[in-house]
């Protein structure tokens, strides 16, 4: 490439990763390749300005020394660089070195830099190591979907017919000595993908769940780059490279679609170049010729919410039978559970800071416009007798009040006033918590009902399903569940819906945990108020206690019915009144109640 950009000559190799043919081979390619590029622009490689060798297993320094020094011996004079192959992709990509480049080919990696030119990188470990998303992992996870079919494991799939249609074979059983006997396997097991993706796009329910997977795990990977890069708030290219992305439409809208439910501002796209000619640009900059400066694309449509986009995998929905609309319903609600992942940590901080506050009296308020405030007041409501806590500890509103909770009430959710007043009328306090729950992140009745609390002084969470939303603002802690788009455009109660119960769930039970209202794993602050939980409650006490049905029966009466009373006394040998005491002392904590004094009785 001269200094203009021109491309004058150019060759092609053999592969050139050391860890798959050795130092020796990879050279050879090399020199071949870079020589014959060369001679066809009709000059030496000797006389270069400079070049860059861009390789994938050059990442650690004493690989990028071996590397200079073979060149070296080859071409003494022209200044020489040495990078990994995905920097190569960025530049070809974007024209410059500032974005993240996506790689899915056989393997798979995401490489990105910065503007203070930071690199950081997640995959590319290789077809041992890489978990989904390349095309080699499409095809062995459909190999072991076909066998899990055959032995009765899995869901029956079209997948069977095609992979053994795919490798000319007879029979299931033929794929044992294919799988292990078969040579170059890697490179075969890669080029059942576009079978794969066929299969899926056709709907079969077992090829997308493999196909959504990868998608996720391509997207998480770029996603991890760009929070390491500081990029995941800003508007960033992203390049999809590789030939399961650059020759599958099908699986680059999956994977566009998965980028940009967690990276709503990224600019997704295909290289405007090839990684070669990317490298030919970074022996140019080697030689003093600076990189442009990525130009972002302005524009003044705001980008719709995810959870409002139509679902790559669900289309012509109305066509489907009964069996795969609810299997496709299967794969997306699997996708929920998955994306919860993300979330954990978030959730975690906020049971520790809510514990805290709630073992100190305060309140936890639950708020919601439909589907979502109507799960604030499953969960709220379930507190109580799961856990004895009193109403008013766990508590909800929702747009629209109680005829809301049957009825959809036309605009409550719009009224952001309304949610500020339904929450000032609760007089919080600062240690009262109050969590807006919001598929979209931006319903104006919670967002209302959070400024409020802040203005109190109270915690405030938000639990939203889009990424960048509005209510972000109003709350101390988010908890961002990237869900994205649903079986059906805008249907919140679906994913969201479940994701948002998933972490309703951990909120609450992981924050009871923590005040002392489960001992092991056993809820011994139940309130035994019916026939159901009275059982319960006994069983409880014989698990711990290994008492005969009659006894613990007979300890619990004497306890007033009260398990946690009744677990001490009989592990401790005390009166009841002591074990009172004890839990008192202990804040309730049963295991700690029984340790006081070394849990040795008075009486």
């Amino acid at each position: 490439m001269d200094e203009a950009g021109r491309i004058l000559g150019h060759s092609r190799g053999g592969p050139a990763n050391h860890y798959q043919v050795g130092w020796s081979a990879a050279f050879t390619e090399i020199e071949t390749a870079v020589s014959q590029a060369a001679r066809s622009a009709g000059v030496q490689a000797n006389d270069a300005a400079a070049i860059a060798l861009a390789l994938g297993g050059v990442d650690r320094p004493g690989e990028r020394s071996m590397v200079k020094r073979l060149a070296r011996s080859l071409w003494p004079r022209p200044a020489l660089r040495v990078e990994n192959d995905a920097l190569a992709a960025l530049v070809g990509g974007v024209g410059t070195a500032y974005g993240i480049v996506l790689i899915a080919g056989t393997g798979m990696i995401a490489y990105g830099v910065n503007e203070e030119g930071a690199h950081a990188r997640a995959g590319g470990w290789g077809y041992r190591a890489d978990t989904s998303g390349s095309a080699y992992t499409l095809g062995l996870d459909a190999v072991r979907a076909v066998l899990a079919s055959h032995d009765g494991v899995g869901p029956t799939t079209c997948l069977e017919e095609t992979l053994l249609r795919a490798l000319n074979l007879s029979h299931i059983q033929d794929l044992i000595p294919w799988l292990y006997t078969a040579d170059e396997h890697v490179e075969r097991t890669a080029a059942l993908a576009p079978h794969v993706l066929a299969c899926a796009k056709q709907g079969d329910t077992v090829a997308v769940e493999i196909v959504a997977r990868g998608a996720d795990h391509l997207a998480d990977v770029v996603w991890a780059v760009a929070r390491r890069l500081n990029m995941d708030r800003r508007s960033i290219p992203v390049v999809l490279a590789g030939g399961v992305l650059v020759h599958s439409e099908f699986y680059r809208q999956a994977v566009t679609q998965a980028i940009r439910t967690r990276l709503p501002l990224a600019w997704v796209r295909l290289p405007q170049d090839t990684p070669a000619a990317g490298a030919a640009r970074l022996a140019w900059e080697t030689a003093g010729r600076s990189l442009p400066q990525w130009q972002p694309i302005t524009t003044s449509e705001r980008p719709t919410w995810t959870t409002e986009w139509p679902n790559v995998f669900t289309r012509n929905l109305d066509t489907r039978t009964a069996k795969e609309i609810v299997g496709l319903m299967h794969v997306e609600d699997t996708r929920a559970v998955r994306s919860m992942e993300s979330a954990l940590s978030a959730i975690a901080t906020v049971v520790d800071a809510l514990a805290e506050r709630m073992a100190r009296g305060g309140r936890l308020i639950y708020v919601g416009a439909g589907t979502p405030g109507r799960l604030g007041i499953l969960d709220a409501s379930e507190c109580p007798p799961t856990f004895g806590v009193s109403p008013e500890m766990v508590t909800a509103i929702i747009a629209g009040g109680e005829k809301a909770i049957r009825f959809a009430i036309e605009g409550a959710e719009d009224d952001e006033e309304a949610g500020y007043e339904d929450v000032n009328r609760l007089h919080l306090t600062p240690m009262d918590t109050v969590v807006g729950i919001s598929a979209s992140g931006r319903t104006p009745y919670v967002r209302g009902a959070l400024r409020a609390a802040r203005e109190q002084g109270s915690m405030t969470v938000a639990i939203v399903c889009n990424m960048l939303s509005p209510m972000e603002e109003e709350a101390d802690y988010v908890i961002r569940i990237p869900v994205g788009p649903e079986v059906i455009a805008g249907s919140t109660r679906l994913k969201a819906g479940t994701a948002q119960k998933l972490a309703l769930n951990m909120l609450s039970t992981a924050t009871m945990v923590r005040l002392g209202k489960v001992y092991d794993n056993l809820m011994v602050d139940v309130q035994p108020t019916n026939h159901k939980l009275r059982e319960r409650a006994r069983r409880i006490l014989q698990t711990v206690t290994q008492l005969s049905p009659q006894e613990a029966e007979r300890a619990l009466e004497q306890s007033g019915w009260d398990v946690k009373v009744a677990l001490v006394s009989t592990l401790i040998g005390c009166l009841p009144e002591e074990a009172r005491q004890r839990l008192a002392k202990a804040n309730g904590f049963v295991r700690h109640a029984v340790d006081i004094d070394g849990g040795k009785s008075s009486t």
